[in-house]
């Protein structure tokens, strides 16, 4: 089920950024320790899968897929995507836009 427009899906992670900035005294503290991780690390949450990120945060696979609905994304899949997405956009950055 898709939340409402004021919890739409960042675009970038800068957005995402300030959303949880934004949202860091409501998160639940394992929500926020899964928030930081994946800001901290974006490529476990781009490679890893709900269970490693679980793992490396000390919480249940569960927690990992509730922050991301909790931050307006579909599934743990787009969550997932959003920061693969990232990590190429900074590869190419960091290339000069070439390889």
């Amino acid at each position: 089920m898709k939340m409402s427009e004021a919890t739409r899906p960042p675009t970038n992670v800068t957005e995402l950024k300030g959303l949880i900035a934004s949202r860091a005294l409501k998160l639940p503290k394992q929500l926020e320790q899964v928030a930081r991780l994946a800001l901290a690390r974006p490529d476990v949450v781009a490679f890893g899968s709900a269970r490693s990120i679980a793992v490396a945060c000390s919480v249940s696979p569960t927690t990992v897929a509730r922050l991301a609905t909790a931050l307006g994304f579909d599934s743990f899949r787009e969550f997932k995507l959003f920061f693969q997405q990232h990590l190429r956009g900074t590869a190419s950055s960091e290339a000069g836009g070439c390889f």
